[in-house]
């Protein structure tokens, strides 16, 4: 039987995963999502596409890996050094300067539904977190999908790029300023403030035109959602 072919065909180091990963996440940071393919990887490696599907297998199974090293990178705050408020606080804003720092993941992270080994250090922390402060059963399900699912789904909304068909920001302005107060009398009365910096009428993605205020309103939001929640689930004297 054959064997695959796992050095550089110039004679270099040994392939590893990590390597494929991190040429992976370099050529979507640089191109795009839609540039990544197991051929380009492997030319970028110097190495043939047979290698890479030895280690990785498929396209899909390359773009999950790589997605995954943005939960692999980062750093967890000490449980021991805050409270659950400030935790779950600093948890959420590493995880948005993270994606922030490689933007083109986003539709791949709030797209996943699968269990993702390099994200469960961070669910487990989530969970352990919440749990630590009472909330168990129905309670601790809730807290938890509130905080993950506004924290992932908000980034990679903010993060979300204009599609091909979608009107340039002069275009779209354009459409906004000509609608008929009559029929969009709220929209038309806060233009000024919403144009470009609320979801849905917007043209500039997060990270040319973040959206900071914004996230940090819905943070809090959602911490004082689960600290009623935690209130609710003390027992009372």
């Amino acid at each position: 039987m054959a064997t695959v072919q796992k050095t550089s065909r110039n004679g270099q180091s040994p392939l590893t995963k990590g390597k494929i990963l991190d040429a992976a996440v370099t050529i979507v940071d640089e191109q795009g999502l839609q540039a990544l393919t197991i051929r380009k990887v492997a030319d970028a490696l110097g190495v043939y596409p047979t290698a890479i599907n030895w280690h990785i297998g498929s396209k899909d199974q390359l773009v999950a890996d790589a997605s995954g090293l943005i939960f692999e990178a980062l750093q967890l705050p000490d449980d021991k050094a805050h409270d659950w408020r400030d935790w779950l606080r600093l948890t959420a804003v590493g995880f948005r300067e993270s994606m922030h720092s490689h933007p083109n993941f986003a539709v791949v992270i709030g797209n996943q539904l699968h269990s993702s080994l390099p994200a469960l250090p961070f669910v487990e922390r989530v969970l352990r977190i919440l749990n630590d402060k009472g909330l168990k059963g129905a309670a601790l399900l809730k807290a938890y999908n509130a905080y993950v699912g506004c924290l992932i789904g908000w980034v990679s909304l903010e993060l979300s790029t204009r599609g091909a068909a979608a009107p340039h920001g002069e275009d779209q302005l354009g459409v906004l300023n000509k609608l008929d107060e009559r029929l969009y009398t709220a929209l038309t009365r806060n233009l000024p403030v919403v144009a470009n910096k609320a979801f849905m009428v917007r043209w500039d993605t997060g990270t040319t035109n973040p959206m900071d205020d914004s996230f940090d309103f819905m943070l809090e939001a959602v911490l004082a959602g689960i600290a009623e929640s935690i209130k609710q689930s003390t027992p009372q004297d």
